[in-house]
């Protein structure tokens, strides 16, 4: 397989072009990170002489311990079909593609906001974001839409809730209706607030991305009730 050296090697140029990208393991990152990661994983495959690059988008306000692909894509070697280590190209091509196709999707999602317009319905028909309950409350809760949110705690109230998240996510299921939802049902925001910070930080440690990461406010601390 890839190692993490050969991905360093590969991606080098690319660095040196883009000082808003650094690299932490196989996980090239734009930078700052607050709220929001945007990057290109450079992972391995079956066949130890094959790259495998995907750009993806993820919230970090959330328990995390890896970098998700549910609002991402592959990128593809259309010149020489594998990204294989022992072709000499693959860092050239690979450098241009991930600048023409990955870092123009994904630099403009800085703010809560844009990551929602962006993991729309329209790019993702499959994995959108009104699509996973369980994803989109820790957004609401973090953009200050604590009715929205309630809504969802409600759903989670329900047998079919429950039967459907006992099947292999209960750690979900009970983080959400044990932590989140009482304090959502009593307006808790500081409570809110430091919950998320702490997923946060939390994610940040996992990820190993401390270095690059700056501590920002969420928009809940901001929003009132009434809005």
């Amino acid at each position: 397989m890839t190692t993490v050296a050969q991905v360093r090697e590969v991606v080098q140029s690319l660095l040196q072009r883009n000082p808003d990208l650094a690299l932490v393991g196989r996980l090239v990152v734009i930078k700052p990170v607050h709220h929001i990661l945007r990057g290109i994983y450079i992972d391995r495959s079956l066949d130890p002489q094959i790259f495998t690059p995907t750009w993806a988008v993820m919230f970090l306000f959330e328990p995390t311990e890896s970098f998700s692909y549910n609002w991402g894509g592959r990128l593809y070697n259309r010149a020489h079909g594998a990204w294989d280590v022992a072709n000499p190209a693959t860092s050239t091509v690979m450098c241009d593609i991930i600048e023409k196709e990955a870092l123009p999707l994904l630099r403009p999602i800085q703010a809560i906001d844009d990551f929602i317009r962006f993991t729309s319905k329209d790019r993702f028909k499959d994995t959108y974001l009104d699509l996973y309950e369980e994803r989109k409350i820790f957004v609401d809760v973090a953009r200050g839409d604590l009715n929205a949110a309630r809504s969802i705690c409600a759903y989670f109230a329900t047998d079919h809730a429950k039967k459907r998240y006992m099947g292999g996510m209960e750690e979900e299921y009970d983080r959400i209706t044990k932590t989140l939802c009482p304090l959502i049902a009593a307006g808790d925001r500081p409570g809110l607030v430091q919950l998320l910070q702490d997923w946060e930080a939390n994610s940040i440690q996992q990820l190993k991305l401390q270095k690059l990461w700056e501590s920002t406010a969420f928009p809940i601390e901001f929003r009132s009730e009434q809005e």
